[in-house]
């Protein structure tokens, strides 16, 4: 018996050695950010219930650091109200559950972070992406996204335009007992190139030959506009084969140049302004090679990593400059990319977002960068939506992206013209709900100096598409018919989301004898000349008259009761007179118009003699009219 219990008490010591062993294990490698191999260690550790806590912490956020979002769901549910857990914890849970789409989650978990840190910008933005994401979903017209099936890859991103085909940064699946990557487990990444076929499919992806790719990680690149000289990324290890650590014991990442000699890629030389100390990545270079924009976390910025730009003087590259707050922020700001035609594209996950990382845009006006906007849905989406970049035609390109199974790859993008559509009623004055049939809607296409006609419906309705970047003036006629409605203006330009405009229209019916009262038609105190918005309405009058060439109308004009009979009837009949020749003056044939004052001696109220009225129905009897006296036959 004595020997049993023993053996037993051996057992229990050699299996918590091993269990305190897994957990040694975990912690080194976390700290190490080998969380690839952290995770196993924690996993097997936490097999038994009731270890410590700071155990599923740390395995929370390993899986979060390799991106594998469902297990970092699970364990942050587990870990983010456990006395031992920071407040940060909160803040990447809500991340995560807007990358799942829980929305309303995710705000809960953001405004509990903001209670403990209440001056996390980055927070805050988020908290306020949750509470309007429906804004980022009004147009799902303005790209077509598909997946660049590439084959034999596990993941690929940070794809850039080169020759017939694309230059971009993956990993193969890697092999047992193949040097692989401690933070992610996978194989390190590469540049390869790839192209299509002649049957439209991507081809096996070959490596850039010499001297760019190496043991370690090589990542995003771009290339001048020559196409022989590339730019890219690489892991802190030139010239050594062992990486090269900062004084925090990390390995960072630097900018590196190399020449294409025949068919090679060689003369490797690093970027002045790179350091062991923090990393820079993520090239991308101006169209007249001039200008490189890049990412790091060096010292003095202000977010995670922020945006820089330097400047070739013609023999070196200047130290690099922050693109400032208008762009970076207090998150992460990455893979900027610069187009040929100004726009400057980048991702990140503090400005305004779906969740992840968001592609935006901007432009530099010439003395700072303009309010940042974004590219939204389908083209972001809840997860990392990165790399964003054109081709020559400006229509087509690429995006990366881990919105589908949780791995990076590449999509093919077109960007389609957003669309425009106007819409309305045209309908009689006095009974706005009474279409009129085969109404006249001119669309005046201001940009482009044309002229488009359609026509309503039975019930009055219209609708019309309007091309993007133009501006339109928009009015509506019908024979016989009076426009109430002035001309109205719509502009596209600059719009980049689809939206529907409406103009309605009113028409009063032109009748024999039947007078109708031209609106707004002011004069100065005893006065009769014809100001500038009295012009306004007259032209509608002219219109009418085009419009109606056998038309003969009576211009007639009336004053309040407040002055004298005679004088009255003076300056309502030279009020009239101004009117007939202000239409004359627009080309109208006189002989078709006849004009009279008709004084005081047509009141539309009481306002007469004695009657006290306010100024209001005074005004309603200085008034303009005009009707239609005669239809001739020509």
């Amino acid at each position: 018996m004595k020997n049993i219990i023993i053996l037993i008490s051996s057992t229990l010591i050699l299996t918590m050695s091993c269990t305190n062993g897994l957990y040694k294990k975990g912690v080194k490698n976390y700290n190490k950010m080998a969380y690839s191999k952290a995770i196993t260690n924690f996993e097997k550790y936490l097999v038994k219930k009731d270890q410590p806590n700071d155990a599923k912490i740390k395995l929370a956020n390993s899986y979060r650091q390799v991106n594998d979002i469902p297990n970092a769901e699970k364990w942050f549910a587990r870990i983010v109200e456990l006395p031992e857990s920071e407040p940060a914890n909160m803040f990447y849970y809500g991340k995560i559950l807007m990358s799942q789409e829980k929305y309303e989650e995710a705000k809960k978990w953001f405004s509990s972070y903001l209670q403990k840190v209440p001056d996390d910008f980055v927070a805050e933005m988020l908290l306020v992406s949750c509470n309007s994401i429906s804004s980022f979903k009004e147009d799902t017209t303005l790209f077509t996204i598909k997946e660049a099936n590439i084959p034999e890859i596990a993941t690929a991103f940070a794809q850039v335009p080169y020759g017939k085909g694309i230059v971009f940064s993956a990993d193969k699946i890697a092999f047992k007992n193949s040097t692989t990557a401690n933070w992610t487990g996978r194989s390190y990444l590469d540049i390869y190139f790839s192209q299509k076929d002649d049957n439209g499919k991507w081809m096996s992806p070959a490596l850039l030959r010499g001297t760019v790719n190496g043991q370690y990680h090589e990542g995003p690149a771009c290339f001048n506009q020559k196409g022989d000289v590339v730019y890219f990324t690489r892991s802190n290890y030139f010239k050594k084969k062992k990486l090269i650590k900062s004084s925090k014991d990390e390995n960072n990442l630097k900018l590196f140049r190399a020449e294409l000699v025949g068919d090679n890629w060689t003369n490797v030389t690093e970027l002045p302004f790179n350091s062991d100390e923090f990393s820079c990545g993520h090239p991308s270079l101006s169209s007249d090679d001039k200008t490189l924009y890049f990412i790091s976390d060096m010292p003095g910025g202000i977010g995670g990593t922020d945006i820089y730009k330097s400047t070739f003087d013609g023999t070196t590259w200047t130290k690099a400059e922050n693109l400032g707050n208008e762009i970076n922020t207090q998150g992460n700001e990455m893979f900027p990319y610069i187009h040929s035609d100004g726009t400057f594209y980048f991702s990140s996950d503090a400005h305004n977002n779906l969740g992840g990382l968001d592609v935006f845009m901007t432009y530099y006006d010439g003395r700072k960068w303009l309010q940042v906007e974004n590219l939204n849905y389908p083209l972001n989406t809840s997860k990392d939506d990165f790399a964003f970049v054109l081709n020559k035609d400006n229509k087509t390109g690429y995006v990366s992206s881990n919105r589908e199974a949780g791995n990076d790859k590449i999509f093919e993008i077109t960007k389609n013209d957003p669309t425009f559509i106007l819409s309305g009623l045209v309908s009689h004055k006095g009974r706005p709900n009474e279409g009129i049939d085969s109404a006249v809607i001119e669309i005046q296409n201001l940009t482009e100096k044309t002229k488009g006609f359609v026509v309503t419906n039975k019930s009055g309705y219209y609708k019309v598409k309007l091309n993007a970047k133009c501006e339109y003036a928009v009015k509506a006629w019908k024979p016989m018919y009076f426009t109430i409605t002035p001309l109205q203006n719509f502009c596209m330009i600059g719009k980049k989301v689809s939206e529907n405009f409406t103009a309605n229209f009113l028409l009063d019916q032109v009748i024999l004898e039947k007078p109708i009262v031209l609106e707004n038609i002011y004069y100065d105190l005893d006065k009769w000349f014809i100001r500038p918005d009295a012009a306004l309405e007259l032209n509608r009058v002219v219109q009418l008259m085009q419009d109606n060439p056998s038309l003969q109308i009576e211009l007639s004009s009336h004053t309040d009761s407040r002055a004298g009979d005679q004088y009255n009837l003076v300056l309502s009949d030279k009020r009239a007179k101004a009117a007939v020749e202000y239409l004359i003056s627009k080309g109208i044939d006189a002989n078709r118009m006849r004009w009279k004052g008709y004084g005081e001696s047509k009141l539309i109220n009481e306002c007469k003699n004695k009657v006290v009225c306010t100024e209001e129905e005074h005004q309603k009897n200085r008034r303009t009219e005009f009707k239609a006296i005669k239809l001739t036959k020509k």
